[in-house]
């Protein structure tokens, strides 16, 4: 309660005070100096974050407020309630810019997701069909799939023979992830396949895929990945970035899970809960990145 409550003395007023002063000490705006000041990356893109937030005009607020805002008006629109003049100050207006897109860019992201989420599997679907086999010609180039309702899924880790049940929670999402960690990291989904095959300490390749979408998901959506894509990506963040940072999950949480040395497949919810927890630590640090290298020892 304390806490709070001096939290909201400082940004009503001790906050604005020290703004009004550096103005005056030194010509530039809050949102001028953090640029001056911070190199690309979360830690200037934070800064403008938060001075938006908390600034009193409505129109900077909006800025954050509004979905789908055009980023050249909200740039124009920032500096001349500001009364920056573009033309002398080309470098702020760049870098003014940038941020805007990764922090709008990281909203809007989420909307995007959150459709392809929302889409189920449909197995009339011709186009979910032919993505569905081409995770299993991915994984299994040398087996060729008897039929569409087999219990070969189960060598890939589905849990029945028709894979489109396992898809509800994630939906197309789901699918999605599993399709490009297969195609971009070939060697290493395979690689990590043949370890979730383990006799002892297995576990389902594309059932424990699709719940890493969904801690992938809630990482995305809760504003946990903000540093890492406010570092990793100049400019907006797209689907295309998601499924990296979901690709890292699975090959780290592989290796994870091979370390903590489970009795069995029960020890899934224990491990994985672990794995989240140091991923959240790991991921509040404002100079995260999250980077693998997905070579894989023969």
């Amino acid at each position: 309660m304390l806490y709070s409550i001096c939290l909201y003395l400082y940004f009503s007023w001790v906050h604005h005070m020290l703004k009004w002063l550096l103005h005056k000490l030194t010509g530039a705006s809050e949102l001028q100096r953090i640029c001056a000041a911070k190199d690309f990356g979360a830690r200037r893109a934070h800064r403008v974050e938060n001075s938006l937030m908390h600034s009193r005009l409505g129109a900077l607020k909006r800025v954050l407020a509004e979905d789908d805002i055009n980023i050249e008006d909200s740039v124009h629109n920032i500096m001349a309630v500001k009364g920056i003049d573009p033309d002398e100050n080309p470098q702020f207006t760049k870098d003014l810019r940038c941020c805007l897109q990764q922090i709008c860019g990281y909203k809007q992201l989420i909307k995007e997701l959150e459709q392809i989420r929302k889409q189920p599997y449909e197995t009339k679907n011709n186009e979910h069909e032919e993505i569905l086999l081409k995770l299993w010609n991915l994984l299994m180039p040398d087996t060729k799939l008897e039929s569409r309702i087999t219990k070969q899924w189960g060598d890939i880790g589905f849990q029945g023979d028709d894979p489109s049940t396992d898809f509800r929670g994630m939906g197309m999402l789901g699918l999605h992830n599993l399709v490009y960690f297969a195609e971009e990291h070939s060697t290493a989904a395979r690689h990590v396949l043949s370890r979730s095959n383990h006799p002892k300490i297995g576990y389902s390749y594309a059932v424990v895929g699709i719940n890493l979408t969904s801690m992938a998901y809630t990482f995305l959506s809760n504003g946990s990945l903000k540093f890492h894509f406010y570092n990793k990506v100049q400019g907006k963040p797209s689907v295309e970035h998601f499924h990296q940072v979901y690709s890292y999950l699975f090959f780290e949480f592989d290796k994870f899970w091979v370390a903590e040395k489970p009795r069995d497949v029960m020890d899934f919810s224990r491990i994985r809960d672990k794995f989240q927890e140091q991923l959240t630590v790991k991921l509040q640090d404002m100079d995260t990145v999250l980077e693998t290298d997905f070579s894989v020892s023969k």
